[in-house]
């Protein structure tokens, strides 16, 4: 036969007591969680205007692209006459979103002839420009935007140019960035 053995005391039993946390155990949690923000949130918002900077260099790229197809196709006058090999020049309006996201105008005849539109508002501003024909032909496609609105700009530039060797454009692989998170 076994014999149990029953301690009474004074003490409650703690399993079934209800336990809270300490003052020490709470500043602590409110200690890491103040850390942790302070470094992530700085991280985040630089993820953020990087992730708005990209809006920039694809549609340069589109803009590169069309500007290349354009120059390769051949053109004519009302009279039927072949017209020099040119690219367009073309600035969005109006002039550099800063705070909303706006919507570019690109029904109009530079963006329709190197086929290029955004199906969504935009924070950048986008302008080509061209110089020469044929085989001394070059463009600038660039980027402005404003996108913290604080009164600086990001400037996003693609580069174009005629290899009049072998009347190819060339240049299209690198950007050019200043100031790219502003």
């Amino acid at each position: 036969m076994s014999e149990k053995i029953v301690l009474k005391s004074g003490m409650r039993n703690i399993s079934s007591s209800k336990r809270g946390f300490t003052l020490i155990e709470l500043m602590m949690v409110v200690a890491i969680i103040t850390i942790l923000s302070a470094v992530a949130i700085p991280l985040v918002s630089k993820y953020l205007r990087k992730s708005k900077t990209s809006e920039a260099g694809l549609n340069l790229r589109k803009i590169y692209d069309g500007e290349v197809s354009y120059f390769a196709e051949e053109h004519t006058d009302s009279a039927g006459a072949v017209i020099s090999k040119v690219f367009i020049t073309y600035a969005q309006e109006p002039t550099t979103p800063a705070d909303n996201k706006q919507l570019g105008n690109w029904e109009a005849n530079g963006w329709n002839a190197i086929k290029f539109s955004s199906d969504s508002p935009v924070l950048y501003c986008y302008s080509v420009d061209s110089a020469g024909q044929e085989t001394t032909a070059s463009f600038t496609a660039r980027a402005v935007g404003d996108i913290d609105a604080d009164g600086a700009t990001s400037l996003f530039e693609r580069v174009g140019t005629v290899n009049s060797a072998s009347a190819e454009v060339e240049g299209g692989a690198g950007m050019f960035t200043l100031d790219e998170l502003e």
